[in-house]
């Protein structure tokens, strides 16, 4: 009696960026850099998964010297480089010179809206990005201002750099999620956008175009820092969580998630080492 063929595994690895795959203060690749390399050159992929926008994201990669999908504004935005044959059934727009992006969320003029309405009814001066001017965020960011002009440049999302208690901000997602968004945090701000749409979601969509692509059974690594990377590690096979800057972990009840030693960066090569044995 012939023997079946084992089901081959492949592995692929969603992450977040600031504080996990970059430095939460300096926006710095570079602890985590060759070992990024090292994953893409092995053809095991590698995917952005951020609050940062297309742009922000081409940006990083062209400094990493990396061309990979990335999941945009959290989970609203699906970008696919050129000469990658993945969600080719989903609309898209076209960016020359570099691939498409596949728009899932609402635009950000219908957040805005929604915000500006949001801070008469509350009194509350949610100072958004849209309303702030590059020098005003470069001051609070440390942000270059041609970094600002990326980080603005934003379709389905709003950051909102207001500091408010916790229960303020639970208020407020309360009242946005009635008018279909929701409002997370990403460490150092709060992003609104389509309640619809999470980087779980989107990263589920990606992960089953990698499977109808290429064939083959797909463990998904997810690794990220924040509480808005809850989605991203509760879809993924294994789920990693890496400290923040004071050496604590975000509070997350997700089963089998491992908590990893090690700040940012630092955490996320450990992370890779756990999960697929790779070192630097």
């Amino acid at each position: 009696m012939p023997q079946s063929t084992p089901t081959l595994v492949k592995t692929i690895v969603f992450t977040d960026l600031d504080g996990t795959l970059i430095d939460f203060e300096s926006y710095s690749p570079k602890a985590a850099g060759p070992l990024a390399r090292k994953l893409v050159r092995r053809k095991i992929p590698l995917v952005f998964c951020s609050s940062k926008t297309l742009e922000e994201q081409l940006h990083l990669m062209k400094e990493m010297g990396l061309s990979t999908p990335c999941i945009v504004e959290n989970g609203c935005g699906i970008f696919v480089p050129e000469n990658f044959d993945l969600l080719s059934d989903q609309p898209s727009k076209a960016i020359p010179g570099f691939g498409k992006l596949v728009k899932l969320g609402v635009s950000n003029l219908k957040i805005q809206k929604a915000i500006a309405k949001l801070s008469l009814d509350m009194g509350i001066d949610f100072r958004p990005y849209s309303k702030l001017t590059p020098l005003k965020i470069s001051k609070i960011t440390g942000l270059s201002e041609a970094a600002t002009q990326r980080a603005q440049n934003r379709e389905f999302s709003e950051t909102l750099t207001a500091s408010l208690d916790d229960e303020v901000w639970k208020e407020v997602n309360t009242k946005l999620n009635e008018v279909d968004l929701q409002c997370l945090c990403g460490g150092r701000f709060y992003t609104v956008t389509s309640k619809e749409y999470n980087k779980g979601t989107a990263m589920k969509m990606l992960l089953d175009a990698y499977q109808a692509s290429s064939g083959g059974n797909w463990k998904s690594i997810a690794i990220g820092d924040s509480a808005n990377d809850h989605d991203m590690l509760q879809s993924a096979d294994q789920g990693y969580l890496v400290q923040k800057t004071d050496g604590s972990w975000n509070e997350m009840d997700i089963p089998r998630l491992k908590q990893i030693s090690g700040i940012g960066p630092h955490g996320w090569v450990e992370a890779i080492r756990d999960a697929i044995g790779l070192v630097p």
